[in-house]
C-alpha cells in the first residue's frame, strides 16, 4: 500500500483532546484544515513531551533572535477546544519529529506511523515525502499557534487523575497500592 502523507500546511485548528475518563483515556491530535480532518492517537506522555519540547524550541528561537516570541497576552479560555466528531484515527503515533522552518517562519511537526517498522537504527529517518515510508501526519504552526498548542496540551496531560503524594503513581478511584507506604490510600 503506498504512503500516505496528511499535510496540514496552515490548519484552522490543530489541537491534542482526550476521549474517556481518567485512567482509560485515549490521547489524540487532531488538525483541520478547509473541509478535511485527520486524527492519530498519542500516548499522554509523548503529548505532555511534545507540549514540552515546543515550548523549549521556541523559546530557543526566540532567544535567539530568530523569531519575535508572541508577548503575554490574554489566557487561554477555562474550556478548551473539544475533538471533532465522528473520530477516525488515521493511525497510532510511533516517532514524532520537529523542524523549524526559517524560510516561512514555521515549526514543522512529523507524526509518523513507524510503531511496527522494524529498522535496527534508533534515529528516526528525516522528514521526506519519498513514496516509501511509514504514514505520516505532517502539521504546519505559527510560533503563536505553537505555542498555544502547547500551553492546552500541558493543560490536558495535568488533567488526569491527581498524582499521589507520596510515590508519584496516579490515583485510582478504588484506592491506590503505594510504593512507599505498606498501605492503601484514597
Amino acid at each position: 500500500m503506498a504512503r500516505r502523507i496528511l499535510r496540514f500546511d496552515a490548519p484552522d485548528r490543530f489541537i491534542a483532546g482526550a476521549i474517556g475518563e481518567p485512567g482509560k483515556r485515549v490521547f489524540h491530535l487532531q488538525a483541520t484544515e478547509g473541509g478535511r480532518i485527520s486524527a492519530v492517537i498519542v500516548e499522554k506522555s509523548q503529548v505532555a513531551i511534545l507540549a514540552r519540547r515546543i515550548a523549549e524550541m521556541l523559546k530557543d528561537l526566540g532567544e535567539g533572535g530568530e523569531i519575535g516570541l508572541p508577548t503575554a497576552g490574554s489566557p487561554l479560555p477555562p474550556t478548551a477546544p473539544t475533538l471533532t466528531e465522528p473520530l477516525n484515527a488515521e493511525f497510532r503515533v510511533g516517532t514524532i519529529a520537529l523542524a523549524w522552518d526559517p524560510a516561512v517562519n514555521r515549526l514543522i511537526l512529523e507524526f509518523r506511523d513507524d510503531m511496527n517498522e522494524e529498522d535496527a537504527s534508533d534515529a528516526p529517518p528525516p522528514m521526506n515525502d519519498a513514496p516509501d515510508g511509514p504514514d505520516v501526519l505532517r502539521v504546519s504552526l505559527s510560533p503563536t499557534a505553537a505555542l498555544t498548542f502547547a500551553e492546552r496540551a500541558l493543560q490536558l496531560a495535568a488533567a488526569g487523575r491527581p498524582p499521589c503524594p507520596n510515590c508519584g503513581a496516579p490515583l485510582e478511584v478504588t484506592g491506590h497500592r503505594c510504593a512507599r507506604k505498606a498501605a492503601y490510600l484514597n
